[in-house]
């Protein structure tokens, strides 16, 4: 039996009454509230097909889906939840099209929809602790997949900072990776360069809150692969985009890396964290995704901030 056999054989079965009890749970945790006046009692009323929560003080109709990823969408909660399910796996696109019988386009709108959820969440946890920081090129090792772009310039290695949180006992608690919006040039994390040291500086202040003066604070060498769990997991990251999507390009790239320390740090318990996730973040437009500057670019050198040194950020 195939890998993907196995995955799909997998998948639980989802109706959809017990989507709606996981939303209403995960959005309501202590009970309804009506998100215009916090009344908690309410009338359950039905338009054209839908179900509606009426508050009984104001008489404001809400619906599970409202102020979530998933407003808006015409797709059955089923499908979602088994997309959902899917995610901790990784695949493409084009497999999920196939295994919930919807269009591609459909489907890359549910995983790009799933992913700005993720991005968005993952705004909110800065990083705390003991940290180690690892600098690297994305497009450099696999630059195969790349090679006709980065030939003809029209594609360039991109600089990635991965941080990673580790806990007393020396375990990664808490992964990021973050792609680097800066100057052309030898600007990788670490390096040594001044845009390579700014770009470390800048990852400290917008992902790393928070922190003691008694953490410790790591720079690990590229040279070192396989050492540290940030090695291996940017291996792992780079061998996912490579061997299931042939490579990605810098407009995406930056939600595919949420995805992947989502799914690194969640694994099989990704179903309801991720649920936990999408009822809490506002739903993403097709447009929004396609634009020209889509995506979370978080390290920005066109809005310079004074930078520490290394000992007044750790």
């Amino acid at each position: 039996m195939s890998v993907g056999q196995s995955i799909r054989k997998s998948i639980p079965f989802f109706t959809e009454d017990e989507c709606a009890a996981a939303l209403f749970a995960a959005k309501w945790s202590e009970g309804f509230r009506c998100p215009r006046c916090a009344h908690s009692r309410y009338y359950d009323v039905s338009s054209r097909g839908r179900r509606l929560f009426e508050c009984r003080s104001c008489s404001h109709q809400t619906s599970l889906t409202a102020g979530t990823v998933f407003e808006g969408t015409r797709t059955p909660l089923t499908k979602w939840f088994t997309a959902m399910y899917l995610m901790q796996f990784g695949i493409s696109a084009v497999l999920l099209a196939e295994w919930i019988q919807v269009t591609y386009k459909t489907a890359w709108l549910i995983n790009h929809k799933l992913r700005h959820a993720i991005g968005e969440r993952d705004q909110d946890r800065p990083l705390g602790g003991n940290l180690q920081l690892l600098g690297e090129y994305y497009g450099y090792e696999y630059h195969r997949y790349f090679s006709d772009k980065l030939a003809q310039g029209e594609l360039k290695p991109q600089p990635i900072v991965i941080g990673a949180s580790l806990d007393e006992t020396g375990e990664v608690v808490q992964l990021k990776m973050k792609a680097v919006d800066g100057p052309e040039g030898d600007c990788v994390p670490g390096s040594g360069s001044s845009e390579g040291d700014e770009a470390m500086e800048l990852f400290l202040q917008n992902h790393a809150a928070n922190r003691r003066e008694s953490d410790h604070l790591e720079v690990l060498k590229r040279s070192h692969r396989g050492r540290k769990e940030p090695h291996l997991a940017w291996l792992g990251v780079v061998r996912w985009l490579a061997w299931t999507f042939g490579g990605i390009g810098p407009k995406h790239l930056q939600a595919y890396l949420n995805e992947y320390c989502f799914r690194y740090m969640y694994g099989s318990r990704a179903l309801p964290a991720l649920i936990a996730n999408v009822v809490t973040t506002r739903t993403i437009t097709y447009r929004s995704l396609v634009g020209a500057r889509s995506g979370i670019r978080p390290i920005r050198w066109a809005f310079r901030r004074p930078v520490r040194s290394r000992q007044q950020a750790g």
